[in-house]
């Protein structure tokens, strides 16, 4: 029975990435993904040498790309941020809303590309479970390269919205984030390559 029971939660990522799943099936994965990004989003604190609030919002953003196909990923991310910027609380600290005066918000730069990310996280994912083994060296460079584009376009929007430099948008809003990221990112790919197994699951 224990034996059963650690493979069930070895593989029950699994089940969102069965290739034959069907549309309700996969909209309740998107829909769901996206909540949890809300949800993780409202544990949030600002501090004193950034405008841009330490949030769990993005490891919302990274388990997406974990548990869903790269299109459903990019999906659930659109979804978020489109709920988010109609109006429903799923920002940080509860925000919602993406325009404001007439013009994106400051924090708008990482919003969008959240999609982004999410995707290159699932791509290295799905690569390993059409192989049905952890295939490390892509979900290595998908790991590494999916928060480059919240970073460069996070960065760069706040350097627009705020009227400074690039090096300043840098040091308030990417520097300080760094190793928070970079430590979301190696529990999510140790527990990834060692624990996950890639076998489609039993229908």
């Amino acid at each position: 029975m224990e034996v059963t029971s650690m493979t069930a939660w070895r593989s029950h990522h699994a089940l969102f990435r069965k290739m034959e799943a069907n549309l309700n099936s996969r909209a309740v994965g998107v829909l769901f993904f996206a909540g949890l990004t809300a949800l993780l989003a409202q544990f949030s604190f600002l501090t004193p040498w950034s405008p841009v609030p330490y949030t769990f919002q993005t490891m919302g953003v990274l388990i997406t790309g974990v548990y869903l196909r790269r299109n459903d990923a990019f999906l659930s991310g659109l979804v978020y941020v489109g709920l988010g910027a109609a109006g429903a609380p799923f920002f940080a600290g509860g925000a919602s809303g993406i325009v404001e005066g007439g013009q994106l918000i400051p924090s708008a730069g990482y919003l969008l590309a959240f999609p982004v990310a999410s995707a290159l996280v699932a791509e290295g994912l799905d690569r390993s479970h059409r192989k049905g083994m952890a295939d490390l060296p892509a979900q290595m460079m998908c790991w590494s390269a999916a928060m480059l584009p919240v970073y460069l376009a996070g960065t760069w929007w706040l350097s627009m919205a705020y009227g400074v430099g690039i090096e300043q948008a840098f040091a308030w809003g990417t520097r300080p984030f760094l190793v928070w990221d970079a430590a979301k990112i190696l529990v999510l790919m140790v527990i990834t390559a060692k624990v996950f197994h890639y076998a489609q699951p039993e229908a």
